[in-house]
């Protein structure tokens, strides 16, 4: 009986174990315009790359606010796969300091998010020419605010409640079905 125990208890831990990495939020792998750049022109877009499949959150999925506190206007944003694009109207953008803020929603349902910053070396100049890119729209923008955080740890509380548990009842089985000396 107590060999039965203590193989229960191992599966049940070697099955959580194996569950652990299918509960993975996506990563941001890569951004353009890198974290830390230093830019001589406005980005005409935003293309953010995760280590998994996303999706658009509710809200806006990237804004960026400049040094001045303005945010910049959100034009058209897509996600496609792992990669989520923006574009913006860069008229008002100045010089300095901005915080690009990022959300996505992964494929598990829940939303991931983060910030970096880069820097604009100079003020956008105001130019009647189309930007040469162009980005599918596959949800309707909204700059209402964005809702709070679902940022999970990854592996849910009950998933650990019940491996501690079975650790316990298996403990007591055990201390229990011992024989006397």
């Amino acid at each position: 009986m107590r060999r039965f125990f203590s193989a229960l208890v191992l599966a049940l831990l070697a099955a959580t174990a194996v569950a652990v990495p299918a509960q993975a939020h996506a990563e941001l792998k890569s951004s353009n315009p890198a974290s830390g750049a230093a830019l001589d022109a406005p980005p005409q877009q935003v293309e953010l790359t995760f280590s998994g499949v996303i999706s658009l959150p509710d809200g806006d999925a990237i804004t960026i606010t400049g040094p001045d506190g303005a945010k910049w206007p959100i034009t058209q944003s897509a996600a496609v796969d792992r990669t989520i694009t923006a574009k913006f109207d860069t008229a008002a953008m100045k010089a300095g300091a901005h915080t690009l803020a990022w959300k996505a929603k992964s494929e598990d349902g829940d939303t991931v998010e983060g910030t970096f910053t880069f820097t604009m070396n100079v003020a956008a100049q105001t130019s009647s020419a189309a930007p040469t890119s162009s980005v599918p729209v596959s949800a309707p923008v909204s700059n209402a605010a964005p809702p709070a955080s679902q940022e999970s740890g990854g592996v849910p509380l009950w998933v650990w409640v019940l491996v501690g548990l079975v650790v316990v009842v298996g403990a007591i089985l055990l201390v229990r079905r011992r024989p006397a000396n």
